[in-house]
């Protein structure tokens, strides 16, 4: 009875089993029929070809449904042990002829896996169980207990291993695939790992930001207003300009030219104010800009340059149809650094040099009689994205060469922390800029500007509301001049007060999203010695050749005052329409008045000499008169007045010179 009951629990369990090991080895076969045997297993992922895999990535799976699938696939390969190649050691060889002789038909047709419910067992002759099936059987379940074991070791591993927590997932740290599979080989183990952490990219430090570009500063004074360039590419952005303009002075001088300003010259006559065509070259961090300038401005702005009178060659005509022209180098330092040479435009007195760019047409005495441009070198420095710092090394100011022995030397300080604000400081020392003086006087000069934007509701009629405020001073020293009132020696004086000091503000406001634009302002000015005075073109005079009509001279006084209201209508970001009334008022004779400031017979090519009324010249020039250093008319004013009443020259002529100039501008302006 102990023997056929110890037949018959070993009848069944071995019949379990042989189930489970068909029935698992008929889903492994299916399910990797395709996989090579486990001596010709070879991966195909290769790192030098497959450099894009990623062997780390977030299992977009569900915790239940993850283990559900691996829980499935660790016991498949669990009752598949011929489909492993580091599974156990297979079963020995004549197993399976054991276990088939367990599983034969006993005699009478019965089946040694019957229960004793259905039936008595079958009358046969006891034989002795075979001690070495029972030994390998219980060898074989103790290795499956021990397989099932370890099985669920690595499931409950994998469980706490193929879910990230919210941290990992906070932190962007992917769970990795490798860790929820079974242990591998040393060798197995490196490769992996080494790929894995190729594949993972390694986090890139963020590109510097364009200087000023987290704002929109369209709306500055200064500043053009496009948003949007028309064509652009890697090499080239360009750049067109057109000012056409019509200026009537209220004054009607009859022979139409205006004088004292750097922006309107002529009265009663459409003319083209600018014609500029270039725009910026850009390849591999090397740099260059080329503005070409046509129109009045061609004439008008070197004119007032003293220092091609020094030396030989004709620096006027080398440079005067290029507003800008410089070539130079960008180095990837913080924001940037860039380093130019040539000549590139100067922002001393805020407003630029083109008009198209300003809120008025006709800025005031701080911006127009200060510089336009500068030639030489400059090195443009951006810290952050919110500052720059411009040193210069110039020839001089507002100059094509040099006056005397020194460069000069500036730079400006442009920063801008939010938004609604800029804030600009430029700076200027050390220049000799005085013709005919050899370096015997210096000048320095502080041009501050703040422009602030305080009232912004685009949704609104009146959208937007800004102001503009600049302050200058500046002096000369040397060669007669002082900059801390007027120097004396045993009772007289040796230096007299040079100094230039002014201020101007304007207030914009801006209607119907930036169609239509309304500016207010004006400013005031202190010169003695008028070094920065402009000089009226009186019979064509020009800085180097200066006029004894309005002369230039430590103790000479000369203060100002303007006033201005421009209306802009802007229907499109490229042009703008404009019309503008200015005040201008001066405490000595100094704007066109009605008999004009040519000479009867027109320019007699000696502006420096007084001009008799037949048009020709007297040969006397201005002069400090000893008796009265701060005479207007100088030394020999009397001389040419005696010079041109003799011999039937019909007197002394003199330019019609006003203290007032009321002005109506209009103008069409187009930047692309």
């Amino acid at each position: 009875m102990a023997d056929d009951t110890w037949m018959k629990r070993g009848d069944e369990r071995h019949r379990w089993k042989t189930e489970l090991s068909e029935r698992g080895a008929s889903e492994m076969t299916n399910a990797f029929s395709k996989r090579r045997s486990c001596s010709e297993a070879k991966s195909d992922f290769e790192p030098e070809k497959d450099g894009n895999v990623k062997t780390m990535r977030p299992l977009p799976r569900t915790t239940a449904a993850g283990a559900i699938f691996l829980s499935m696939f660790v016991l498949c390969l669990a009752f598949a042990q011929g489909s492993r190649c580091y599974a156990q050691t297979h079963a020995q060889p004549d197993s399976q002829t054991k276990v088939a002789a367990l599983h034969e038909t006993l005699p009478g047709g019965s089946d040694a896996s019957a229960t004793d419910s259905t039936a008595p067992p079958p009358t046969r002759s006891a034989a002795a169980p075979d001690p070495g099936v029972a030994l390998a059987l219980e060898k074989e379940l103790a290795a499956m207990k021990a397989r099932m074991e370890q099985i669920g070791a690595q499931l409950a591993e994998l469980k706490s291993r193929a879910v990230p927590t919210e941290a990992s997932l906070a932190a962007g740290t992917p769970a990795r695939v490798a860790e929820a599979l079974p242990a591998a080989t040393p060798a197995q183990a490196a490769e992996a790992q080494t790929s894995s952490d190729s594949s993972v990219a390694k986090p890139e430090k963020s590109a510097p930001t364009e200087p000023f570009a987290y704002a929109d500063w369209t709306w500055l004074n200064g500043n053009a207003r496009n948003k949007d360039a028309v064509w652009d590419s890697k090499f080239f952005t360009p750049e067109i300009r057109f000012d056409a303009d019509f200026i009537s002075s209220l004054n009607h001088p009859k022979d139409d030219s205006l004088g004292g300003s750097t922006e309107i010259f002529r009265s009663n006559e459409i003319q083209l104010e600018q014609i500029s065509v270039g725009g910026d070259f850009h390849w591999q961090n090397v740099r260059g800009r080329i503005l070409t300038m046509g129109g009045m401005f061609a004439v008008t702005t070197p004119r007032n340059d003293g220092s091609v009178g020094r030396g030989q060659w004709d620096l006027t005509g080398a440079y005067k149809y290029f507003s800008e022209a410089y070539g130079g180098y960008h180095i990837n330092v913080n924001h940037g650094l860039n380093i130019d040479a040539g000549i590139f435009v100067s922002y001393i007195g805020l407003f630029s040099y083109y008009n198209f760019d300003n809120w008025t047409y006709q800025p005031s005495y701080v911006s127009s009689n200060t510089p336009w441009f500068f030639n030489g070198l400059r090195i443009q420095w951006f810290p952050t994205d919110k500052l720059k710092i411009e040193p210069w090394i110039i020839n001089g100011w507002q100059s094509y060469g040099r006056y005397g022995n020194r460069p000069g030397l500036g730079g400006q300080i442009l920063y801008r922390p939010k938004p609604w604000v800029s804030l600009v400081f430029n700076n200027y020392g050390m220049g000799e800029d005085t013709l005919g003086l050899n370096g015997a006087r210096s000048r320095i000069h502080t041009d501050d500007s703040v422009e602030i934007k305080y009232y912004d509701h685009p949704e609104r009629t009146l959208d937007k509301m800004a102001f503009s405020l600049t302050g200058d001073l500046g002096c000369e020293y040397g060669g007669g001049a002082a900059c801390f009132g007027d120097k004396k020696s045993a009772g007289q004086i040796t230096a007299y007060k040079q100094v230039f000091a002014g201020w101007m503000l304007y207030n914009r406001f801006w209607f119907k999203k930036d169609l239509y634009g309304v500016t207010l302002g004006g400013g005031v000015l202190d010169n003695p010695g008028r070094y920065l005075t402009l000089l009226p073109p009186i019979d064509g005079a020009t800085a180097v050749t200066g006029s004894p009509y309005f002369a230039a001279n430590p103790g000479l006084a000369y203060k100002a005052w303007d006033n201005s209201v421009t209306f802009d209508y802007m229907p499109k970001q490229y042009i703008t329409f404009l019309w503008e009334f200015g005040y201008r008022h001066a405490d000595q004779p100094y704007f066109t008045g009605r008999g004009g400031i040519t000479p009867p017979g027109g320019n007699n090519g000696s502006p420096a000499f007084y001009v008799c009324n037949d048009n020709s010249s007297t040969g006397f020039g201005w002069a400090v008169n000893p008796a009265n250093p701060t005479d207007p008319h100088g030394a020999n004013f009397g001389l040419a007045q005696s010079t041109c009443n003799a011999n039937s020259h019909g007197g002394l002529w003199t330019p019609d010179l006003r203290k007032d100039e009321p002005s109506i501008r209009m103008a069409i302006m187009v930047k692309f």
